[in-house]
């Protein structure tokens, strides 16, 4: 029995150094949590300064500002969809050296140094878990808005359906003389109003309750005598309707549910609240009554070497420009606080030159049916063709993932990219009726497997980390 147990604590022990041998740390000088506008310029400043940050990026690169249309107030463009402005700045860090990881965080330990940051894909099971070591860290990880959750309020690619807003200082120029309605009793709904009342012909404030919460009582007076302003008191809306793809009108009734009626409107700016992505950092940072980061000066948080912009630290503001200034001056306070680590640092450089230097072909836009047939004959090994649409949110979210494998398995694999508004005789040839779609084919152009949505294609994930160490992939490894 006493051999037994002695062979059973060996293998136990075995066991967990086996574990502890798989958890592989790397280590940065700075890690950017986020992959907004402010986390991106954070990382243009950061990298224009020899320094070489990763990027945390989350499922969407760009952020909250990409479900934005049509973006009019951001300086040097007159008009910009959101998604275009969120490349752009995603490509500039690239070109300045930025490295960018899909990959969501799921826990932080900043009680000792360098910061441990754990990690999961964002397209797989979630079982494979990375750790980063960090000597500075820069949070962006910006806000979630509150939804009404009510049917017509999202589209079945989880945005905001067309008409529907979380921003009036973003969106509200796009409805000059229209109607609008404001929907929340706080001072950002009264605040909301106020701006709308000097664009729009008429401006409706819903809310479910007899009286407004708002603190600002002088704006609230003005608020009630403008005769632009109509508030609807003890009102619930519960449904948002479309005419031709663009909201028309509000179906509302009593918070009593009594006197259905509907409600015409152009637009619906939802002011109802939004919270903090800061449950991570609680016990960690300090944090304000409304889980908003405390900062110190400037962006600096309750821990030196870590600063802080954007939506987690700025419950007033909340604008993608206001947060991209902060970035910088984040980016500038991180690198002055390195510069007392200048050994350290000159080392993680070193290393992270050479992860970028083993970088290999990335991925190829395809823009024809013989392009694409080119490709096919030109390859060696297989061939994956992302097959996506530009207003497609699950396939922004896949985009930097499939970049990523580029990275890493561009020497073995083929990697094309197809656009269904610019290659669309390719969706009819090979029946795509959903995106993202995933097809791999074999040299000869044969048709491997066919992958659609997350669940599919995180199952091809799953076989790329199990064959990563091959020398060589062949199409069969994904029949």
């Amino acid at each position: 029995m006493k051999k037994i147990l002695y062979f059973l604590n060996l293998l136990i022990l075995f066991t967990q150094a086996q574990l502890r041998a798989e958890v592989i740390e790397h280590e940065h000088p700075v890690v950017i949590l986020g992959g907004g506008v402010a986390a991106l310029t954070s990382a243009v400043y950061l990298s224009r300064a020899g320094i070489t940050p990763l990027v945390i990026t989350g499922p969407s690169i760009g952020g909250t500002i990409t479900q934005s249309s049509n973006v009019q107030n951001w300086p040097g463009e007159i008009s910009i969809s959101g998604s275009e402005l969120g490349e752009k700045v995603r490509h500039q860090a690239e070109m300045n050296g930025a490295i960018l990881q899909p990959e969501t965080v799921v826990a932080v330990d900043f009680s000792k140094r360098p910061f441990l940051i754990t990690t999961k894909k964002v397209i797989g099971s979630g079982e494979d878990l990375m750790y980063y070591r960090a000597h500075s860290v820069i949070i962006a990880l910006g806000s979630t808005p509150n939804y009404l959750g009510v049917p017509g309020e999202v589209e079945s690619n989880g945005h905001l359906s067309p008409g529907v807003y979380t921003c009036a200082v973003c969106d509200g120029s796009l409805f000059k003389d229209k109607v609008v309605a404001v929907v929340g009793g706080g001072d950002s709904a009264l605040i909301e109003a106020e701006y709308l009342s000097n664009i729009a012909s008429k401006v409706h404030i819903l809310l479910r309750k007899a009286q407004f919460r708002a603190g600002e009582k002088q704006r609230l007076k003005e608020i009630l005598s403008n005769p632009k302003i109509q508030v609807h008191y003890n009102t619930t809306i519960k449904q948002i309707k479309a005419e031709q793809g663009q909201l028309s009108r509000l179906l509302v009734e009593d918070s009593d549910g009594k006197n259905a009626r509907e409600l015409s409107t152009n637009a619906l700016f939802l002011a109802i609240g939004a919270q903090p992505n800061t449950e991570l950092f609680r016990n960690q940072l300090e944090l304000d009554a409304a889980g908003y980061i405390v900062l110190k000066k400037h962006q600096q948080t309750s821990v030196e070497g870590i600063y802080a912009m954007g939506d987690v630290a700025d419950p007033e503001f909340k604008q993608a420009i206001s947060a991209a200034g902060d970035a910088a001056k984040a980016a500038l306070q991180a690198q002055q606080f390195l510069a007392s680590h200048p050994a350290s640092v000159k080392k993680l450089q070193a290393l992270a030159k050479a992860e970028k230097e083993r970088e290999v072909r990335g991925v190829i836009d395809i823009t024809s049916k013989d392009q694409f047939l080119k490709e096919l004959k030109k390859a060696q090994g297989p061939i994956f063709a992302d097959f996506h649409s530009t207003h497609c949110g699950p396939c922004k979210m896949f985009s930097p993932v499939y970049d990523d494998w580029a990275k890493h398995y561009g020497n073995k694999i083929t990697f094309l990219k197809i656009n269904a508004e610019v290659a669309p005789e390719l969706f009819r040839d090979y029946l795509i009726q959903a995106v993202p779609t995933l097809l791999i084919f074999d040299p000869q152009g044969n048709v491997i497997r066919k992958s659609c949505g997350f669940h599919e294609i995180s199952e091809v994930d799953r076989r790329l980390t199990l064959i990563k160490a091959q020398a060589e992939i062949a199409p069969h490894d994904f029949k």
